[in-house]
């Protein structure tokens, strides 16, 4: 009698590898790999992006993703006497400091004063600038200005013409002028810390700059009483610098240099 098991066919099978060897399924393996790969590539390009986020919160696209996640502190009141320690520069160490400065040079200079603001100069020194300046024009803010309520006044230095100042007053509701043509505006290092937060530079080899006070106190209207400011609650970081037209240009419109 002839007795046959069940088999699955193995001692058929060659171990020299004929057509009838074993074969490895090895497909599972090389798509996982494939699929890790692509993984570690997007953790890493995520953790780039974020590094690079949160290092240039200044620049327009930058800072929409952090105040769309809420990851903006809120710009800082300081008073006289918490206000941030800096260098004041009088008008003629302004022109100074920025005559040879390339156009890539103040690109870089100006991302660095934004950065130093909203980050509430927690790592840097801000720059104050100090000096007589006289009126020129003042006009309130809009939605397409980087402040988007207040005022801006543009001044010019009554020491040396080459130099002017654009001074943001945020959060002034005021229905007229806080300040007429003509009028004189001193800043000092006692009470106005007027920081800058943009330079730009003229044919001319002129200078504007745009400032920011930091205490937003300092600053009194003709009948004595103070201006009332306070810190904006949120930046358009994609409207152009600076806020005010070069009067010699004698163009109606602002200056259009839209900061990167």
């Amino acid at each position: 009698m002839q007795i046959r098991f069940l088999s699955d066919g193995n001692e058929f099978r060659s171990y020299g590898g004929g057509s009838f060897s074993k074969k490895k399924d090895s497909g599972g393996i090389f798509w996982w790999s494939i699929l890790i790969t692509l993984l570690m590539g997007f953790a890493t390009f995520c953790w780039f992006f974020s590094i690079m986020v949160f290092a240039h919160p200044e620049k327009p696209f930058n800072y929409r993703v952090l105040a769309r996640f809420d990851k903006l502190d809120p710009l800082r009141k300081f008073t006289t006497y918490t206000v941030p320690q800096g260098k004041f520069l009088p008008p003629r160490d302004l022109l100074t400091e920025f005559y040879a400065f390339t156009s890539d040079q103040l690109a870089v200079k100006n991302d660095m004063l934004k950065r130093s603001y909203i980050r509430n100069y927690k790592q840097e020194q801000p720059m104050y600038v100090k000096g007589s300046y006289e009126v020129i024009n003042a006009r309130p803010l809009s939605s397409s200005d980087v402040i988007t309520e207040g005022w801006v006044v543009r001044a010019r230095s009554t020491d040396i013409e080459d130099v002017d100042i654009e001074i943001v007053l945020p959060g002034n509701k005021a229905n007229v002028d806080p300040y007429q043509v003509g009028d004189t505006i001193v800043l000092d290092q006692k009470n106005t810390f007027t920081a800058a937060l943009h330079v730009q530079k003229f044919d001319q080899e002129r200078v504007c700059v745009t400032l920011m006070p930091l205490a937003y106190q300092g600053f009194g209207a003709k009948d004595g009483k103070p201006l009332e400011m306070k810190p904006p609650e949120m930046l358009n970081m994609e409207a152009y610098w600076p806020l005010t037209r070069d009067p010699a240009s004698g163009s109606t419109e602002n200056v259009v240099l839209k900061s990167n």
